[in-house]
């Protein structure tokens, strides 16, 4: 253990798995509680034990939600160059880095767009697999006739020991990691002077607060617009035939897919001259946002509307209802977890993303991502460190917030929630 070292492939791994896997929580979640839960109960009644019925109904039923995690966290990790920056080094380069730096290093503009076309191919690759793996099947759960969940014994207490010893394990030890940031806020100099002071957060309060202010705005203006956005291109993507449409659900992965230096790099040559000029506007922001991180939630609203059956909406459409009605009567409804599960990424990557907008702030308009970035580069480390702890609050409470709703919704959707 003394010859460990932290960077490299070990540590841009591990932070990358924590990174990420949130994701892959966050889009199971939404289809989990979809599931009927008379399925299961059904396979507990006839004598099979709690994990058969697991392997062989539930763990089914959720492979839409599994493959189209498994493209996000491949699509996002492969993306990403923020964390093989800091922690990859020169021992471990990857295609993100190195496109970055043939780009801001040599200004090879051409050279770095090559290196960063060269992502999508294993983009394409897990695409089509996991096309392949979904297939024609069908993983209809919501018909209209789910029952409430029954007082069933789930899983044994060996097994449920096991489980919340891994959740609590790692949970400990992403609390361990925050801790250290907050730790870090209450310094004077970090490593330096450790004698507690509340002067780094008057600082972010004050020379910061154009950042926090102008983060909150973009993001409270691009989350809605985004999940709007996933729903409507989840629904056409899942629901209508028209020539296309593959090729619209594949390009909607490709924002998410490249690097966030040439995403970034791209709007700027895109948008830097008339007639479309918005170069250092709010604008910018908010689509750059929009239409790079609007691919969780369109990939949770496919993998819901997998699990609706489509006759619910022809029913409604037979009754008279219109393709308007039905849509807003039926179909949203339904996918109202999904829907803020989207939003709830979204969200989120709008307060924490720095690698699609590093090229887009300027005097007008400054992030909380871009600050912290510029105090790890002046060596403030601790001012760093009191932005990231205001960040990370602010983060949380918005997610509380989407967690509630989503429950609420949740309940309703299962009549848990009174009548509808």
């Amino acid at each position: 253990m003394g010859n460990f070292n932290f960077y490299g492939f070990w540590g841009t791994w591990l932070s990358e798995t924590l990174t990420y896997f949130p994701i892959s929580f966050l889009t199971l979640t939404a289809v989990l509680s979809a599931i009927d839960p008379n399925l299961e109960d059904a396979g507990l009644s006839m004598g099979a034990s709690p994990g058969r019925v697991f392997r062989t109904v539930t763990l089914p039923l959720s492979t839409p939600g599994i493959a189209n995690s498994i493209l996000l966290l491949f699509a996002g990790s492969l993306a990403d160059f923020a964390t093989p920056l800091v922690l990859g080094g020169h021992s471990f380069p990857v295609l993100p880095t190195q496109a970055y730096l043939q780009i801001t290093g040599l200004y090879d503009l051409r050279g770095g767009a090559a290196l960063s076309f060269l992502l999508l191919l294993p983009a394409m690759a897990v695409y089509f697999l996991q096309r392949f793996w979904v297939g024609k099947k069908s993983y209809v759960t919501i018909t209209g006739k789910a029952g409430s969940r029954s007082s069933y014994k789930r899983t044994g207490r060996f097994s449920e020991g096991i489980l919340l010893a891994i959740c609590l394990s790692l949970a400990a030890f992403i609390l361990y990691l925050c801790s250290i940031i907050f730790w870090g806020a209450l310094v004077k100099v970090w490593g330096v002077d450790n004698s507690l002071t509340l002067e780094n957060f008057r600082y972010v309060f004050t020379h910061g607060r154009k950042a926090l202010t102008d983060t909150l705005k973009i993001a409270a203006v691009a989350t809605p617009l985004g999940g709007l956005m996933a729903v409507v291109v989840g629904f056409l993507v899942q629901r209508k035939t028209f020539r296309g449409n593959r090729v619209m659900e594949f390009v909607s992965m490709l924002n998410y897919a490249l690097p966030g230096t040439a995403v970034g790099i791209a709007y700027v040559i895109a948008f830097n001259e008339r007639p479309i000029l918005l170069t250092g506007t709010m604008t910018i922001l908010v689509a750059a946002y929009m239409f790079r991180y609007q691919a969780a939630g369109i990939r949770s609203v496919v993998a819901s509307l997998h699990q609706i059956d489509r006759s619910m909406e022809e029913a409604s459409a037979s009754l008279g209802a219109g393709a308007a009605r039905t849509f807003f009567r039926v179909t949203l409804p339904l996918i109202v977890p999904a829907l803020l599960m989207g939003m709830r990424y979204l969200f989120i990557h709008c307060m924490t993303a720095i690698s699609a907008t590093i090229f887009l702030v300027s005097v007008r308009w400054s992030l909380l991502t871009t600050r912290i970035l510029e105090c790890m580069t002046e060596l403030q480390f601790a001012q760093a460190c009191a932005f990231s702890v205001v960040l990370i609050l602010l983060v949380f409470v918005a997610t509380a917030l989407m967690v509630g709703l989503t429950r609420l919704a949740t309940r309703r959707l299962s009549g848990e929630g009174g009548p509808t």
